[in-house]
């Protein structure tokens, strides 16, 4: 049942991304699939609503949980100044 304020939407997976869903929400501690998704969307939205600097310190905190990064804080910083030039 949905919660007051809150809207259902489904999405279609391939088996292999189901089977990749299901193996990370076991591994993270995640409930269930719902759970995780959910938690994914707001982290994107939430991402979005960042700057261009913020979201990519973000995204290299994350992605150090997630997968060691082999980029050197010089080239994640040379990004940041691409980004922000091609956002002007």
């Amino acid at each position: 049942m949905a919660q007051s304020g809150s809207t259902s939407v489904s999405t279609k997976l391939t088996k292999k991304e189901l089977r990749l869903l299901e193996k990370l929400s076991k591994e993270y501690g995640f409930m269930n699939k719902s759970e995780m998704i959910r938690s994914a969307v707001r982290l994107y939205i939430n991402l979005l609503n960042l700057a261009p600097r913020e979201r990519l310190s973000m995204l290299r905190i994350i992605n150090e949980i997630i997968a060691p990064s082999k980029k050197t804080s010089s080239q994640l910083i040379e990004e940041v100044h691409k980004e922000e030039d091609e956002a002007v």
